[in-house]
């Protein structure tokens, strides 16, 4: 039997050296160096001794043979230039290409049909580590068929997994290969017996079968997917996945990509899953079957190919579904918990001072269909006309103005629809004082909308807006130098005084105002940089002062972060409310990361009478209904080799409990790796049953077991409650 080296690419190092020494050997002899005649293959044939009888060449000692396919070594070889027959002995390599090599102790080949024998084979592809190694193997031009073999992608020494086969074929043209009567190793153990099994090789874009998945969950039983993909030309291809859960159902997806030109592409994916009866009426499912599409088509240059000094681009993103559990059979492992399921086309021009858009959004509210079977109630905005000017001078350098102009049209079969029209133009002076110590900027801001309604059953068909406000901010940059440090810091004072406003007709919930409050804001962001200019403290502090509203402080904001080293850091946000003199949000961050562990740990406090500063007006309460208090962790380790362990946690501390919480370990190797972890988590559930959204806890262990470049198998027992939201 063949000696397997450890590593194959110090076998190859070996083998350049060898031939280099072969050469050097011929100079050394040059009685008997001279190459043989090249035969019908234009081959040549060196080694420390050559001797021909007739058409017949035997070589001895530091053979190097080339062809146009081959470069073989060996201690001795028989070749005869007529028939093109080829005998080796003793300490073969063969490189064939740029991809494979083999090695072997005996080989009979025809170099003009590149049929042959050899045993035994070691056999070697380049691209993915596979290896193969047999008693015996039969030669073709486009295939090896072995005998009693072993296969692997591990180190040839005590590989860490390997399949043993009696027979098996390896393609070199499509680079698969199939296994007769394989068993499967871990190290030396046998863990499982198959009839028949076949993988691909290859790694390049072409025609095949693609990485299969596996699963096994508690309620839907096992799942398998095998995705099939289809490439018949470099610019579209086509993958059907088709899948099977047997105690839930079947089905197929679909996806079709393109590239219609340098600056565009797209995909087209469709799909449709049948429920079996039974579990459609256990898990009180209102369709079963399960059907969408999803058009994405995205182009960045449509019309400024033909015309100079414009820019423009088209982005199409559509969605259609009968219900969300379309979503939730698409894979083993996707999941959707999204109420709206939202449709988008977006398309812009724009020039050197100007920017045209259009916009529409369709949206599809799962909850309402799956309760009422209809959408029609549900709003959408097609389409809205969106007009930009961009700050320009008038008349003076430093006197700007831009205009802002946007019309909405809000539809839907049911209910209230409305036709929005805004216009937004701030015109601005700057200035410096104090030798450019203090920036001034003073703007005057005109605003107007106006609304009109259809199907509204009220007398009030139109709502009238318009405001003017005035803005002045001043602010200062400063920075110094010390001896140890560097420090920046920005300073902004913003003051808005609300002018003119008139108000009239009726208002939509759905519809938005630029409305503004009297308010005054002050901000303070600073920088401290070590002598290397590495940043070590970060620092904002935010207090906004409100004229209209009873509480005169909005919550001071303080945001600080201090930065140990490039891998430790501590932040904290406080926000404190000065109308019920309390703190009112609280977040705490740890966060650390090196080559070896990464962690973050955050807790986060938040009072119900948390409210977030904004300018604009505030017509209802904007403090939550309730607190909370959650800390959440994540920690993994890759201390000990080749594994990742990992952890995480959210816990609810006013609830005192677990929201969710996982652990587990991955162990990753040159050929393989597999992962298990335990998960226990809380979340809504959005499926097309009748039930609406639940709440579902998940207790389960997931057990993923990869093999280089076979694919993966995982199995997922996982334990379900529910509860039922009630209102």
């Amino acid at each position: 039997m063949i000696e397997l080296p450890t590593r194959w690419w110090s076998m190859h190092i070996k083998f350049f050296l060898f031939v280099a020494l072969s050469l050097g050997s011929l100079w050394a002899a040059p009685a008997q160096k001279t190459p043989a005649q090249k035969g019908p293959q234009d081959v040549e044939v060196l080694a420390e001794n050559v001797t021909k009888q007739g058409t017949l060449i035997h070589a001895i000692n530091n053979v190097v043979l080339y062809s146009p396919k081959y470069l073989i070594t060996a201690d001795e070889a028989y070749y005869d230039t007529a028939s093109g027959d080829l005998e080796l002995f003793g300490n073969i390599t063969m490189l064939e290409g740029v991809s494979y090599a083999s090695r072997t102790g005996h080989t009979k080949l025809n170099l003009n049909t590149d049929i042959g024998v050899s045993d035994p084979l070691f056999f070697y592809d380049e691209e993915t580590n596979v290896w193969i190694k047999c008693e015996n193997a039969i030669l073709n031009p486009e295939t090896y068929i072995t005998q009693k073999s072993i296969v692997s992608s591990c180190n040839t020494q005590e590989p860490d997994w390997k399949i043993a086969f009696t027979s098996g074929e390896f393609n070199k043209e499509s680079k698969w290969l199939h296994l007769y009567n394989p068993v499967f190793y871990a190290n030396d153990v046998p863990v499982f017996y198959l009839p028949y099994f076949a993988f691909s090789t290859d790694t390049t874009r072409r025609t095949g079968l693609l990485q299969p998945e596996f699963g096994f969950g508690s309620s839907e039983g096992f799942y398998y997917m095998q995705p099939i993909f289809i490439a018949p030309a470099v610019d579209y291809d086509v993958e059907l996945r088709p899948q099977m859960r047997t105690n839930r159902g079947e089905g197929m997806h679909g996806t079709y990509r393109f590239v219609d030109s340098a600056y565009s592409s797209g995909e087209i994916t469709t799909g449709y899953f049948n429920e079996h009866s039974d579990y459609a009426e256990e898990e009180n499912l209102k369709n079963s079957s399960h059907y969408g599409l999803h058009v994405m088509y995205d182009r960045s240059q449509l019309l400024s190919t033909k015309y100079n000094n414009l820019e423009d681009g088209l982005w199409l993103d559509i969605n259609y579904l009968n219900d969300i559990d379309y979503y939730n059979t698409m894979s083993n492992e996707t999941t959707s918990y999204d109420k709206l399921v939202t449709s988008r086309l977006n398309y812009y021009i724009k020039q050197d001072q100007d920017y045209y858009g259009v916009y529409a959004r369709y949206d599809i509210d799962t909850y309402a269909k799956a309760q009422t079977g209809t959408n029609a109630k549900t709003l959408q905005e097609l389409p809205t006309l969106h007009y930009h000017h961009f700050t320009s001078p008038l008349v003076l350098d430093n006197l700007l103005y831009s205009v802002d102009y946007k019309a909405s049209n809000y539809t839907r079969q049911e209910d209230t629809t409305a036709f929005q029209n805004q216009v937004d133009v701030p015109f601005s002076l700057y200035f410096s004082l104090l030798q450019d110590y203090l920036h001034v900027s003073v703007s005057e801001n005109i605003y107007a909308s106006h609304i009109a309604y259809g199907n509204d059953d009220t007398n009030d068909n139109e709502g009238k807006y318009w405001r003017n406000y005035h803005k002045i901010s001043l602010f200062t940059e400063l920075a110094k130098p010390y001896d140890n440090f560097y420090h920046t810091m920005y300073i902004e004072l913003n003051h808005i005084i609300p002018s003119k406003e008139d108000e009239s007709g009726y208002f939509a919930d759905f519809i938005t105002l630029n409305t503004l409050a009297k308010s005054t804001s002050l901000t303070l962001k600073e920088f401290f940089y070590n002598g290397d200019g590495e940043k070590k403290i970060s620092h904002k502090l935010v207090q906004f002062y409100y004229d209209d509203y009873d509480y005169k402080y909005g919550d001071l904001e303080n945001d600080l972060k201090y930065h140990v080293n490039e891998q430790l850091s501590f932040g904290h946000n406080l926000s404190y409310s000065n109308e019920y003199s309390k703190i009112s949000r609280n977040q705490i961050s740890i966060n650390y990361s090196d080559e070896l562990y990464s962690t973050s740990l955050r807790y986060t406090y938040q009072d119900s009478v948390y409210k977030e500063n904004t300018i604009y007006k505030i017509t209802e309460s904007t403090s939550t209904d309730e607190d909370y208090s959650y800390v959440t962790l994540y920690a993994d380790t890759k201390y000990f080799t080749h594994y990742n362990i990992f952890t995480s946690v959210n816990y609810d501390v006013k609830a005192d409990e677990f929201r969710s919480w996982a652990f587990g370990f991955k162990k990753t190797l040159k050929c393989w790796d597999y992962s298990i972890q335990y998960k226990d988590t809380t979340t809504p559930k959005s499926t097309s049953s009748s039930n609406g959204i639940d709440s579902v806890n998940k207790q389960g262990i997931m057990f993923m077991f990869n093999l280089y470049p076979m694919g993966s198998v995982s199995y997922d027992f996982s334990r379900e409650s529910e509860q039922k939201v009630t209102n």
